[in-house]
């Protein structure tokens, strides 16, 4: 997936072009590019409480949650191409809760392959599913990506999600954190920008790549 979804409470997303290696201990990455190859990790995600939101790892009781995120063309003008864990692509918007659980289980399986991972973004008040953010990538560049459904763009919901992860990257990793976002979505260049990330890319690249480091995320 691509940055950005045309809000900065939309989506930031990196690419995924992710080969998985099988299990080992611990992770190992070789850069070949923008590709990663990803060896697996012990990964435990927590649940993590904010002030309006709380982070529940991302599960199959989301299923509704996430077909309402990703039937909106909105969502999905810069997340470019998706595919589930057997490498067939899934066609966005989604038309029916089953292609997008397609997603969903693509990212459970994930997270227990300890590659990557998404949280499911829910309101402290019980109105429900916001959003689902987390990381492409885990390791000493990790990257991180996030999408909202579009009622709940505007109320500095990605701001505050973004926060309580990055906080635990920072805890769980000292490396840097990424994203790639298309040139054309400014609102999630500004929540980058606001967060912290620094523009790290040259002109003739198509995605713009932001960056940042461990001070920053503690700052």
């Amino acid at each position: 997936m691509r940055g950005g979804a045309g809000n900065s409470d939309a989506s930031t997303t990196a690419r995924e072009e992710v080969e998985l290696t099988g299990a080992a201990p611990d992770l190992q990455v070789e850069e070949t590019g923008r590709f990663r190859i990803l060896t697996a990790i012990d990964l435990r995600i927590p649940t993590l409480e904010g002030e309006r939101i709380r982070l529940e790892p991302l599960a199959p009781g989301h299923s509704h949650g996430m077909f309402a995120l990703w039937s909106e063309a909105t969502v999905c003008e810069y997340a470019g191409p998706s595919r589930d864990s057997t490498g067939r692509s899934i066609d966005l918007p989604a038309r029916s809760p089953s292609e997008s659980n397609r997603l969903l289980h693509y990212w459970i399986e994930r997270a227990e392959a300890g590659t990557g991972f998404r949280w499911a973004v829910i309101l402290n008040d019980n109105s429900g599913f916001a959003g689902a953010i987390g990381f492409n990538a885990l390791g000493p560049c990790s990257e991180y990506a996030y999408h909202f459904v579009p009622r709940f763009w505007g109320a500095g919901l990605a701001t505050e999600a973004s926060r309580l992860a990055l906080s635990w990257c920072s805890c769980e990793n000292a490396g840097l954190v990424e994203m790639f976002i298309e040139p054309g979505n400014a609102r999630s260049i500004r929540l980058a920008e606001r967060l912290g990330f620094e523009l790290q890319t040259r002109p003739e690249d198509e995605l713009r790549r932001y960056v940042l480091s461990p001070r920053q995320i503690d700052a």
